[in-house]
């Protein structure tokens, strides 16, 4: 077996460990009797237990964030609107998906511990980019009323914190999709460009709007 099948066998029974009795009741004695290995063949390719439920749980997250890019990807000639509405609906989707891995396959994307935390909020950091760049394309196309992307972006996310682990896993699954559906058109109605009355006074505009320089007399 070469070190990189070796490597895929350990995370792939680690991930089969975790997911049916949890990280914090499964050892690394565990994950080596469960692929086949000694507990220092282990050791020799992760440090640690924690290195194992890190690359784990950035796989759990990067599965989530591929899907949400290929979606935007495959909708490139749509509108803005249905862009937007099926990134947002995969990302649902994605981590209601992992969840029917097994009782306990969600721990790789809660906040729980410092690994899963760190991968985390590196996924938020990536996905909020992401989120960003699609704003700006479409405020660019003229879809959307000049704005602050990167702002909106933020906003976009503290919007679906509710539709995000490990809240998004104490609702029924089609109450979480019906509710990402939902809050989807309620945004883009927010986002939605504002045509001829976009002139209002920068006073009267919302923080979110980019501010136009004032003209010299």
């Amino acid at each position: 077996m070469s070190s990189d099948d070796r490597r895929q066998a350990i995370l792939h029974c680690a991930a089969r460990l975790f997911s049916h009795y949890g990280q914090s009741k499964t050892t690394v004695a565990d994950i080596a009797r469960e692929a086949q290995v000694g507990i220092g063949t282990v050791y020799l390719v992760f440090p640690s237990k924690e290195a194992i439920v890190e690359e784990l749980s950035s796989t759990a997250h990067g599965r989530v964030l591929h899907a949400m890019r290929e979606v935007a990807e495959a909708r490139a000639g749509d509108s803005f609107s249905e862009r937007l509405a099926g990134v947002l609906e995969t990302r649902v989707a994605m981590f209601l998906k992992l969840a029917e891995e097994g009782q306990h396959a969600c721990e790789l994307v809660h906040c729980k511990n410092g690994p899963v935390k760190s991968v985390h909020a590196k996924f938020r950091e990536d996905e909020r980019m992401f989120l960003q760049q699609l704003l700006e394309q479409a405020a660019k196309s003229g879809e959307l009323a000049s704005l602050d992307a990167k702002r909106a972006s933020v906003l976009v996310q503290r919007a679906y914190a509710t539709l995000s682990p490990p809240w998004l896993y104490e609702q029924p699954g089609e109450d979480a999709k019906r509710a990402a559906y939902e809050m989807c058109r309620l945004l883009l109605l927010g986002l939605a460009s504002r045509g001829p009355r976009a002139s209002e006074s920068d006073a009267d505009r919302p923080a979110l709007t980019k501010k136009k320089p004032a003209r010299s007399r």
